[in-house]
C-alpha cells in the first residue's frame, strides 16, 4: 500500500482571452491582488481558431498567458476558478464578457484547466468546478489529448507552456534547496 502524501504545489497560469488593449493593465492587477505577483507574460497571440466568441466579445481576440510566482496546492483550482469568474463579471460591458480567464494548474508531468462545464472526461474538484487534463508532459514536450481545445494543441502555445514549465522547475529547484 502506497503511502498518502500532500500534493506538491503547482504552477498557477491563467490564459486570457480578449479584445481589451486598454485594460490589459488592470486586469493585470486585479489578478496580482488575487493571486500574487506575475512572473511570466507571453507574448499576445491571434485568437482564431474558432468564432465561438465573436458575438459576444467581438472580432480580434487575442490569447496571451499569465504565470503566477507563487505555487499554490491544486486543491485551491476550484477557488481560482470561482474567483476568475468573479473578474470575469466585472468586465461585463452590456451583458457581454470582454475577458474570458481559463485558470490552471502546470506542473512536470501536466496542464490541468478549470471549467463549470460538466463532460465524461472532467473530474468534478468541488465547488461545481472541474478539472481537465489539457496537455500531458513526456518525451520532453507538451502532448494533446482527444479533447484538448485546437488553441492548446498549437505549437505557439505549447511553447509558452514549455517556458513556464522551465519557469516551474526552478521554483521547485529553489524549494528543495531549503
Amino acid at each position: 500500500m502506497g503511502e498518502i502524501a500532500g500534493f506538491m504545489k503547482e504552477n498557477l497560469i491563467i490564459g486570457v482571452l480578449s479584445t481589451e488593449n486598454a485594460s490589459e493593465q488592470d486586469l493585470r492587477t486585479e489578478l496580482e491582488i488575487e493571486f500574487g505577483s506575475v512572473d511570466f507574460v507571453s507574448k499576445r497571440l491571434e485568437f482564431n481558431f474558432t468564432t465561438y466568441y465573436d458575438d459576444e466579445m467581438g472580432q480580434g481576440i487575442e490569447r496571451w498567458f499569465y504565470s503566477f510566482e507563487k505555487l499554490v496546492a491544486p486543491e485551491q483550482l476550484p477557488a481560482v476558478k470561482i474567483k476568475t469568474n468573479e473578474i470575469e463579471n466585472r468586465h461585463l460591458r452590456d451583458g457581454n464578457r470582454k475577458v474570458n480567464l481559463d485558470p490552471g494548474l502546470l506542473d512536470l508531468n501536466r496542464l490541468i484547466l478549470a471549467t463549470t462545464k460538466n463532460v465524461g472526461h472532467r473530474i468534478p474538484l468541488s465547488l461545481g468546478i472541474y478539472g481537465e487534463i489539457t496537455l500531458i508532459y513526456m518525451k520532453k514536450d507538451f502532448h494533446p489529448l482527444k479533447w484538448t481545445y485546437p488553441d492548446y494543441q498549437s505549437p505557439e502555445y505549447i511553447e509558452i507552456l514549455k517556458e513556464i514549465r522551465t519557469l516551474y522547475r526552478l521554483k521547485i529547484k529553489e524549494l528543495r534547496e531549503f
